[in-house]
């Protein structure tokens, strides 16, 4: 029979060579038959593990197994690949060969020992994953302790019983803030490296675009990089979604196994993405395997929380690797020296010398083999004092052991090796010096100790975008780049770090973004902090833009104590300013508009932009000024902050002019002025560009064409006006979806609640209440949820629910605890009516009496009409009835006037 081989990356079978491509069903049909190879394989298990048994696929597996006959030129009644079993379904009986399966695991693989009962679970793990359960393993132990090499025999043996699409992302240690989704990236990246280009680039066009624009690699030729200056591209808050999506679709084809390493040093944002992933209900053929040091996770406040929440759920299988014993000790001994006898008394000592200690037992190992230190006669060691004096030799404890490997380099070695320990976990020659000879020199010296495994090994090879092609090494493990690292003298490490910093400066140039954390963290560590400050702000936008919020905020945070600490000069101040913007926006959307912090970065901006005169920053800076006294509802402020706005609108860009008119507009809404909001309004809508839409949410932390609609839809139900309220409401959703910014689907999903309860709609109200809780709980968004509470709790009391009260208290003290003052009074006005439906009229007066008190301090007066006439309805019910008629004429001369406004503007 001709030579039959399966091309998984590229979904092709291959004919003595010749490639025909297979549907995607097929391939994974065949993939199933292979898997249970000898096995009977029913169309129910066919259905089940292709289609998820979808309805309506009775034929599916059978039309698959006719393409796949008429390929290999098989029949049912003379099988020679795939045999025909009764009625009780398939067997694949001829031999077929997988290609690219993912099996890249290293050679010294077969060394893990003593590792049985962790590689059963593992396999277990894989085979649930391949049936289309969400799995996650996480394997946990101190440095050394044999993770990676578990890893790395899993793998080995995975594709002889499973395909699997494979694919590792390396946590790195950053001393400042890490990058986001750094090793997402990375497995999204040898995804592609692995896959047919074309189908992979086209499913991450449709479920993915934020990451094959913000990957270089993953780039169409001549497509240019994404801005980070100005961030049109930015789409906020989408890239764990995104993320998770092109998972999903991925695996339909082929299981997906992504191995995270070192989770102690993982970012927020991949943490994010690790636990949404583990909590996402449905089925996805994806094993996610993890690692990490426990003696790191006290370091780790962010991981361990994660792995708490982890921990709850039970498609978490979590295994802890301890020492190795003494029979694992001895058949390593015996894998490393094959044919070899070696006496018990040596495996003893060496097990108790080195506690088990697996990269220990190597390192000790290799120290003999390399120093031909085992002499063996006619197959055993030679004598009992070499016994002795080889158990002797072995040194107690992993740091003291490295530090005398160290000290057994010549001087040339030793400098190579603390220098590349400098650079990173990997690095190149190229990393570490400018010089193009001395580069030549340091690879010649780097690739003696990868031929002997000393301290490190090869890794590949990387171009630098400047041109520069060299060889790529790792550290074979993070103690061997700790040891060498700590062993420099301080002040030589700190200009080892500039140096390092500046040749992937010069190196990438133009195109320096992309690796902006990395520079940050050489040019803090070298006290350089200029280019510190430059570095950790374009990485903390370059956050802000993947929608990673909090780490944004760390990294901008970080950024600023290096502006204080250089010197200050036209450009710099600029830049700062910038930072603190970014910083701005990005408190916005994690936090709320209220805290002390959020107030003193725009105020430092302010003043800084007044310093500078740059247009680009002012209105960003009085803007979120104008939003912190705006929730305070200190509305005196900002109406001079807004006024202060409209006097930049002329001459100034879109964006900066659509903001300014939302903050004059918001400003005299909250102040009862209706009619004074429309041209504001008019002019929003007649200039958004939904373009712009992004930049403005890293900007301004929200999308200006977003907050004219909700405020519109509030300002037009007020005014009696319900179809042009529906119109803007349903007109803001559809923005914020197309966005996908949560942020401005809570800030509609609030106004539409609004407008709902100003028709009397207490059905639609609770749908949308409950909506924008659902998306502030899983977007993680503290300042809408308690509106969100108090909308639902008044909906449900209307709708006959007394519970609701408390819910609706709850979002009330929920506002006072974050000093949210505006809209306040409409809280209380929800109260109040709430109250007297549940028969308690006089709280219901009391509440409206602090609304009203809230009125006269603040100004805020949109709500005043209805409060009076609530207190018209509630006064006779709580034995007031002389305040009643006042109440009442109050309320319908407020009424009147401002519709007398409205249609004076109409007209």
């Amino acid at each position: 029979m001709s030579k039959i081989e399966l091309d998984i990356s590229r979904g092709e079978l291959l004919l003595d060579g010749k490639a025909v491509r297979l549907r995607p069903k097929t391939l994974a049909v065949l993939l199933e038959l292979h898997a249970r190879q000898g096995d009977v394989v029913s169309q129910n298990d066919l259905r089940h593990a292709v289609w998820e048994q979808q309805h309506g696929r009775e034929t599916g597996p059978k039309q698959c197994i006719r393409e796949l006959r008429r390929l290999l030129d098989d029949t049912a009644e003379r099988s020679k690949f795939i045999e025909t079993v009764g009625r009780q379904g398939y067997r694949l009986v001829g031999e077929l060969t997988l290609l690219n399966a993912g099996g890249n695991a290293r050679d010294d693989a077969q060394l893990c020992v003593g590792r049985e009962r962790e590689l059963h679970k593992l396999d277990a793990c894989a085979e649930a994953a391949r049936r289309g359960k969400r799995t996650i393993a996480i394997v946990a132990g101190e440095a050394g302790s044999g993770k990676t090499r578990l890893i790395e025999a899993f793998c080995a043996r995975l594709p002889r019983t499973l395909a699997f699409q494979m694919a590792r992302g390396q946590c790195i240690p950053h001393p400042g803030a890490r990058e986001p989704y750094g090793p997402l990236i990375e497995i999204v990246t040898q995804l592609a490296d692995g896959s047919s280009r074309g189908p992979f680039l086209r499913l991450l066009e449709d479920v993915a675009p934020s990451w094959r624009d913000m990957i270089p690699a993953l780039r169409a030729a001549g497509q240019p990089p994404a801005q980070s200056g100005s961030l049109i591209d930015a789409r906020p808050d989408s890239m764990l979604r995104e993320f998770t999506a092109f998972l999903e679709r991925l695996s339909q084809r082929q299981p997906c196994l992504l191995v995270l390493e070192d989770l102690h040093w993982a970012d927020q944002s991949t943490l994010a993405w690790l636990l949404s992933w583990a909590q996402r209900p449905g089925p996805a053929k994806v094993l996610v395997l993890g690692t990490y040091r426990f003696d790191e996770l006290d370091k780790s406040g962010d991981f361990q929380t994660t792995l708490h929440y982890l921990q709850r759920l039970p498609r978490l299988e979590l295994m802890t690797l301890e020492g190795l014993d003494q029979a694992a000790v001895a058949d390593f001994l015996s894998r490393r020296f094959p044919g070899k006898k070696l006496p018990s008394v040596l495996c003893e000592e060496l097990r108790q010398r080195t506690e088990g200690h697996a990269i220990l037992v190597d390192a000790v190992v290799d120290h003999w083999r390399r120093d031909g230190a085992m002499e063996f006669e006619a197959g055993a060691l030679s004598g009992k004092e070499h016994v002795e004096t080889l158990a002797a030799a072995i040194t107690r404890g992993t740091r003291s052991f490295i530090s005398g490997e160290i000290r057994r380099l010549d001087s040339k070695e030793r400098k190579v090796l603390e220098i590349a320990s400098v650079a990173g976990s990997h690095f190149s020659a190229a990393m570490l010096s400018e010089d193009r000879r001395e580069v030549e020199e340091i690879e010649a010296a780097l690739d003696r100790l990868a031929d002997v495994r000393r301290f490190i090994e090869r890794a590949g090879a990387m171009t630098l975008p400047d041109g520069t092609e060299a060889t790529r090494y790792v550290f074979r493990h993070a103690l061997y780049q700790e040891a060498l690292y700590e062993s420099i003298p301080a002040a030589n490490r700190q200009g080892v770090h500039e140096r390092i910093g500046s040749r992937l400066e010069a190196a990438y140039k133009s195109r320096s973004d992309e690796i902006s954390s990395t520079l940050a963290d050489h040019f803090e560590r070298a006290a350089d902090w200029k280019r510190a400050a430059i570095y950790r702000g374009l990485s903390g936008l370059t956050a802000l833009k993947r929608g990673a919020v909090a780490d944004a905020a760390e990294q901008l945070r970080k950024a600023l104590v290096s502006f204080e600490a250089s010197d200050t000069d036209a450009e710099m101040r600029t830049l700062e300013c910038r930072t603190l913007l970014g910083l701005g926006a990005a408190l916005i959307l994690s936090d709320h508009f209220t805290t002390a912090e959020l107030r003193n970065v725009y105020e430092r901006a302010a003043a800084l932009s007044g310093k500078t005169n740059d247009p680009a920053t002012i209105v960003p800076a009085l803007a979120g000024l104008w939003n912190h006294h705006l929730t305070r509802a200190d509305l005196k402020v900002a109406a001079e902050l807004a006024q202060g706005l409209d006097d930049q609108i002329d001459g100034a860009p879109a964006l900066h002019a659509m903001v300014a008119h939302n903050a004059v507009g918001q400003t005299r809404f909250f102040r009862g002025d209706l009619a004074a909001c429309l041209p504001h309004i008019e002019a929003v809508c007649g200039a958004y560009d939904p373009g712009l839409g992004a930049e403005a949410m890293v900007l301004f932390g929200e999308d200006p064409g977003v907050v004219c609609h909700q405020y519109a839809a509030c300002v037009h139900q007020l005014l009696g006006q319900d179809g042009l309220a529906e119109r803007h409401f349903a007109e803001g959703l559809d923005l914020t979806t197309a966005l996908d910014q949560p942020f401005g689907q809570a800030q509609m999903l609030w106004a539409g609640a609004l407008i709902a309860r100003k028709r009397g709609d207490p059905e639609c109200v609770l749908e949308r209440a409950q909506a924008l809780i659902g998306i502030c709980n899983a977007a993680d968004i503290p300042f809408w949820r308690p509106s969100g509470d108090m909308l639902a709790g008044w909906a449900q009391v209307a709708l006959g629910t007394p519970a609701g009260l408390e819910q609706l208290t709850a979002g009330l003290n929920a506002y006072e605890a974050m000093d949210v003052n505006l809209t306040r009074p409409f809280g209380l006005t929800l109260y109040a009516e709430a109250a007297g439906l549940c028969g308690d009229p006089s709280r219901g007066l009391q509440a409206l009496a602090s609304a009203l008190k809230l009125i006269r301090q603040t100004g805020e007066r949109w709500q005043e009409p209805e409060i009076y006439r609530l207190w018209a309805t509630l006064a006779p019910q709580a034995d007031r009835p002389r305040s009643a008629p006042l109440a009442s004429r109050r309320a319908a001369s407020l009424a009147e006037n401002r519709e007398g406004l409205a249609a004076n503007f109409r007209s």
